[in-house]
């Protein structure tokens, strides 16, 4: 049986020439089956950040990421090696942690007390039978590596470097390592994960939605960069006698983090199939997709500046209330969209000309469909 309700014709119709091409049948929108096709065939198999370094730095500290429904943990163990096991005891099931970070030198389980070690090794199974190979009931593990500073895991073959290649030379080329965070937000959008990547892979809707965004960057000026990896790219010019994307069009002094070349511009890169990533002049945005179910998303979205600009002397506050209300804007639109799109009214449609973007992630999803 196939995993996704969709005909070859329909599929056939976004993989088509852009010209020619209609846009993903609505059902994939909002569609229980489709959800959880995609969880298998898409996110099971695929790369995705988790997080940075730096909130891993010391032996014992653990991230939880919601990746699956129970959840991964990322830790660094004694040894300051990086693992990732899923969030289940091997006894009864119960979830390790609920908290979203910590620290401990083991890992309990607050049911029946089966206790492991950073490594992922049972160390602890009270009331175990004789015979019992503790060997073989250690912490189910995830793949985990990391790239510019990111955390990354998977519970595919294929390797991170394989995953990535193709990377925009604009985050090839800037110190994202060595950049840190400033600020970080948490928060849910009402409508479908496509439809929020979807949103980002295109600015022609700037002038109605984010005006304050179409002054700084207009979109008559925006430009994709399709390639046939996991990545997909996008720039737009900086206006005239503007410095950066924030309330006062300027960096109040903050260190460039974009190579010189990319200084009057903002380079935009999606990593298929959830990571949204944007490097501006100082500083360099991400967002983290989550789907919670097929009409919630949830979205942990970050801004990381030069390390320099964390002094007392810089103030990052003009450049995270502009996103805050950004993020805002584009968060209202997706979610009336995803209302209108179970509307009998809605099929198909061909994509607007400066699309290009949109159709090239929708093609990889329709492949994946497909396959």
């Amino acid at each position: 049986m196939p995993l996704f309700p969709f005909s070859p014709s329909e599929l056939d119709a976004v993989m088509a020439p852009f010209e020619r091409a209609l846009s993903l049948p609505p059902r994939a929108y909002f569609d229980d089956a489709v959800f959880q096709g995609e969880q298998e065939s898409v996110f099971e198999r695929t790369w995705l950040c988790v997080g940075r370094e730096e909130d891993l730095q010391q032996p014992g500290d653990w991230v939880l990421v919601p990746v699956t429904q129970a959840g991964v943990l990322v830790v660094r163990g004694p040894d300051l090696a990086l693992r990732a096991f899923h969030n289940v005891c091997r006894h009864r099931a119960t979830l390790l942690v609920d908290a979203p970070c910590g620290r401990a030198q083991e890992l309990r389980c607050p049911y029946h007390g089966w206790t492991y070690e950073l490594t992922g090794a049972l160390s602890k199974a009270p009331y175990a039978q004789p015979g019992f190979d503790r060997a073989a009931a250690g912490l189910s593990a995830v793949r985990v590596d990391t790239w510019q500073g990111f955390v990354f895991v998977t519970e595919g073959d294929t390797a991170l470097e394989t995953y990535l290649h193709g990377a925009p030379p604009w985050l090839t080329s800037a110190p994202l390592a060595q950049a840190r965070r400033a600020h970080a937000s948490d928060y849910e959008v009402a409508a479908n994960w496509k439809l929020v990547v979807e949103n980002f892979q295109e600015s022609h809707h700037f002038a109605s939605i984010h005006p304050a965004l179409e002054r700084l960057t207009p979109s008559e000026g925006a430009y994709s960069r399709l390639s046939e990896g996991n990545w997909l790219g996008g720039m737009m010019k900086l206006s005239d006698r503007v410095e950066t994307v924030s309330m006062s069009g300027t960096r109040s002094g903050r260190p460039f983090l974009a190579p010189p070349e990319y200084r009057r511009q903002v380079s935009d890169a999606m990593l298929f199939p959830t990571m949204l990533t944007s490097l501006q002049p100082d500083y360099f945005l991400t967002y983290r997709l989550y789907p919670v179910s097929a009409e919630r998303t949830r979205v942990l979205a970050d801004t990381f500046v030069h390390p320099a600009a964390l002094g007392p002397a810089f103030d990052v506050t003009d450049l995270t209330r502009f996103w805050d209300t950004v993020n805002a804007e584009d968060r209202a639109i997706c979610e009336r969209q995803q209302r209108g799109i179970r509307s009998r009214g809605f099929s198909s449609a061909p994509y607007a000309s400066v699309e290009e973007g949109v159709h090239a992630f929708d093609v990889r999803i329709a492949k994946a469909y497909a396959t």
